[in-house]
């Protein structure tokens, strides 16, 4: 197959030919994080890991097939910027965004999400940067979700479940968390709907856990049945708090996370 070399480097000059100037412009504009939802899954996780602190530069080298998909994703470069820098080992987040790029497909027409990519031939891009940005108001109104190579997160896929203890806590402190989480929503009803999608988000990622949390306590084959009976009943009122919540923030139709 044919392919085009393209460099995205979004500061630079591109280049003085026309056809992969072209590619390259319309990649950018494409490459939105609609477009890009396995990607954002995967630094929404690094962030709140990280205590909602830090932000990175990522350089990715990319194979797009003369169909649009991404094939393969390298990652050459993964900088820490701005003021607070995360101390975090950065391997796991280089390997899910690896991970996370290939077999998306972007569109060749313009959708909901954004503009469209086509090209009659595969390209090869290299050196294409994209900024993962903080939750910081300043950046987000900076940023204004114009800037296709910009990230922002938290939560910009709200359907995954992004809660970041592994394995899952205890069911004790779920169930108290989540009883606190259902009042912090219930309060700000009315009243701050960013306050109440946030806390009905966070309620939504509890339930998660504590459904996988219920599902690692079931696969002990040494439970009693009365034991086994209770935990089962718990595991389905678990999913059926959880497919609420995830239908008031607008995840249908709910999947059971893992």
């Amino acid at each position: 197959m044919r392919r085009v070399l393209v460099s995205a480097v979004l500061a630079s000059g591109l280049f003085g030919c026309a056809s992969p100037q072209r590619l390259a412009a319309e990649l950018v504009a494409a490459a939105t994080p609609g477009h890009l939802r396995p990607v954002v899954a995967c630094w929404e996780k690094e962030y709140e890991a990280s205590g909602f602190e830090g932000e990175y530069m990522a350089t990715i080298d990319l194979e797009i097939s003369s169909s649009e998909v991404i094939e393969s994703a390298r990652v050459t470069a993964l900088e820490p910027t701005g003021e607070s820098r995360s101390e975090l080992d950065t391997g796991p987040f280089r390997a899910c965004l690896e991970k996370a790029f290939v077999g998306i497909e972007l569109p060749s027409e313009e959708d909901a999400d954004g503009p469209g990519y086509s090209s009659i031939v595969g390209a090869s891009v290299r050196n294409y940067k994209i900024a993962f940005l903080g939750d910081q108001d300043e950046r987000r109104k900076r940023a204004g979700g114009r800037q296709a190579h910009v990230l922002i997160g938290p939560r910009a896929d709200r359907c995954q479940g992004l809660y970041v203890y592994h394995p899952p806590r205890d069911t004790s402190a779920l169930f108290t968390e989540i009883a606190l989480g259902k009042a912090r929503a219930e309060s700000a009803r009315g009243k701050d709907r960013d306050q109440h999608a946030r806390e009905l988000q966070k309620t939504y990622d509890l339930q998660l856990e504590l459904a996988a949390r219920l599902r690692a306590d079931l696969a002990d084959t040494s439970l009693p049945p009365v034991n086994r009976k209770r935990l089962t009943e718990a595991l389905d009122t678990a999913r059926t708090e959880a497919r609420a919540t995830g239908a008031a923030i607008g995840c249908k139709p709910f999947e059971d996370p893992r």
